[in-house]
Order: C-alpha cells, then sequence, then structure tokens
C-alpha cells in the first residue's frame, strides 16, 4: 500500500470533487433546502482554487508546456459559467420546491441532468492540471501556492 501524500492537484480536486458530491447527494435525495447552501460552499471553495492557480501557478507555466495558461484560463471561465448556469436552476427549484413525489423526481433528474456537463468539464480539467500541470511547474511553487494564508 502507498501512503505517500498525493500530488498537490490531486488533492485540492478531491477535495473539490467531495464538496460537489455532497451537494449532489442532496439534490438526489429531493433536499434542495440542504443542497442549496452546500452548492454555494462548493463554488466559494472553487472559486479560492480558480483564483489560487490564476494568481500562483499559471503566471508560471514554462514555455513548451502541454498546454498554455490561456487554455487553462479558458476552461476555468466555462467551469463559472456553467457552475452559473447550474446554481441558477437550483436556486429556482429551491425557491419554488415542487409539490408531490413526481415533481419533486422530475426536478431531482432536471437537476442531476444539468450537473452533467458541469461534472464532465471539471473531470476533464481537473485530469489536464493533474497529467500536465502538475508535473510542469516545480514542486515548491506549487507548495507555496497552496499552503493556507
Amino acid at each position: 500500500m502507498d501512503l505517500a501524500p498525493l500530488p498537490h492537484f490531486e488533492r485540492r480536486h478531491r477535495r473539490l470533487d467531495a464538496l460537489l458530491q455532497a451537494h449532489l447527494l442532496d439534490v438526489a435525495g429531493a433536499d434542495f433546502v440542504r443542497a442549496l447552501p452546500r452548492l454555494r460552499r462548493w463554488r466559494r471553495a472553487l472559486d479560492r482554487h480558480i483564483e489560487i492557480e490564476e494568481t500562483r501557478l499559471l503566471p508560471h507555466v514554462p514555455a513548451g508546456a502541454r498546454w498554455a495558461a490561456r487554455v487553462y484560463r479558458a476552461e476555468h471561465e466555462r467551469i463559472a459559467l456553467l457552475a452559473d448556469k447550474y446554481a441558477a436552476r437550483l436556486e429556482a427549484v429551491a425557491a419554488r420546491p415542487p409539490c408531490g413525489e413526481r415533481a419533486r423526481r422530475r426536478a431531482v433528474l432536471a437537476l442531476l441532468d444539468a450537473a452533467h456537463a458541469l461534472r464532465h468539464v471539471l473531470e476533464h480539467h481537473h485530469a489536464r492540471e493533474e497529467q500536465a500541470l502538475a508535473h510542469e511547474l516545480p514542486a515548491a511553487l506549487q507548495a507555496e501556492a497552496w499552503r493556507r494564508r
């Protein structure tokens, strides 16, 4: 069994994924009131994560890197847009919770469908960072960037 600590990007991505999964479990259970603050918590963590990457890491992407910093920035913008669209859908459902079991199930399905595109982009973005960026930036720089302030 390998007990080595997870690399910086992977560790941070797992934390974000766990927050989003907790939110989606609330959605799956039709607990829209609880799902909304969990989504907001995930979004704050996501925004902080992106801010760290954009200010402390992306300026150091080396020439000849597999993907230029602009690729990561464009993905951050896409993720934020999808997160905003999804949040708006959730807020609408939470503001007017569906009545009846069938309506609740439809709302759950619609929200899970709406979250699918966001999760897909996140999955690919995280993989890109873990497979390329994490290996192209110095470990000391990554450690300093992710250090809590």
